[in-house]
């Protein structure tokens, strides 16, 4: 039985070898990336990776049922969070609402805003690594209330199809570009509970 294992989980490693593309990940590196971070309860970077797996590929159930546990997760309060993101996850935005923004000046206005409700206190500093034309050329339509920052600067990533990384004294907000739509829809690892234990790891392919 364990050759057997053995021997299946080479079959699977070749196979998703060979559905590598060029300059971009495959389905299943984006997959196992996000079941490691939420092993390790990164559950808002877990979510960034599942999201970009459904953006692909809507209807794979795991993904979809992994992003809901982030989800739930992150509404708990759950997994941990650095001084940057817990700070501005306090600051709440009444109303938001952009037609066809450019990301960049949405990200100005956040910053503005964020000032505006802490008092001064917070005020943070958004890195944008796209080029000046993705920073204009990228447009946003949002419609929130009364939601915490964290959770539109989410939105944002997801409309955008840009990655957010909390760093001590900076949000850094980083396109996928090309690399998210070379991503291969191949070929995807089902995940496996393990008894007694919140790990879980991909054991086959579920796609042909």
């Amino acid at each position: 039985m364990k050759n057997f294992s053995t021997s299946i989980s080479l079959i699977v490693a070749i196979l998703l070898g060979l559905s590598v593309f060029a300059q971009g990940q495959t389905l299943q590196a984006v997959f196992n990336e996000g079941v490691a971070l939420y092993n390790q309860q990164d559950y808002r970077a877990a979510l960034q990776k599942f999201e970009r797996v459904l953006q692909t590929k809507p209807g794979f159930v795991y993904a979809r049922n992994y992003a809901g546990k982030c989800r739930a997760e992150i509404a708990k309060g759950a997994g941990p969070k650095n001084d940057t993101e817990a700070v501005i996850a306090k600051i709440i935005i009444p109303e938001i609402n952009v037609t066809d923004a450019p990301i960049g000046d949405v990200l100005d206005y956040l910053s503005d805003r964020a000032g505006e409700l802490s008092g001064g206190k917070v005020v943070p500093n958004f890195i944008y690594e796209g080029s000046s034309e993705q920073r204009q050329n990228t447009l946003i339509s949002l419609s929130l209330r009364n939601v915490p920052m964290t959770e539109a600067i989410r939105y944002v990533g997801q409309l955008s199809r840009t990655d957010f990384r909390y760093d001590p004294h900076a949000i850094v907000a980083t396109p996928r570009g090309s690399q998210s739509a070379n991503i291969s829809a191949e070929s995807v690892s089902v995940p496996q509970e393990k008894s007694g234990t919140t790990f879980e790891k991909p054991v086959k392919s579920i796609f042909d």
